[in-house]
């Protein structure tokens, strides 16, 4: 099986059969978490970061 990310319906099947206080149940929780904000930041933005220095030019930041 190929690799995945983590997604809330896994994170939540996985709490429901370990419990909440699983140290595995709260780190797949944190990856599902993780992977949604991920998505939703790299859609809105490229991989280039634009940063504004002192002298009003701005510099491609990688």
């Amino acid at each position: 099986m190929g690799k995945s990310k983590m997604d809330d319906a896994a994170a939540e099947r996985i709490r429901k059969a370990r419990g909440d206080k699983d140290s595995f149940s709260k780190r797949a929780a944190d990856a599902a978490r993780r992977n949604d904000q991920g998505s939703s930041q790299s859609s809105s933005s490229s991989s280039a970061t634009k940063v504004k220095t002192g002298d009003s030019k701005s510099v491609d930041k990688k």
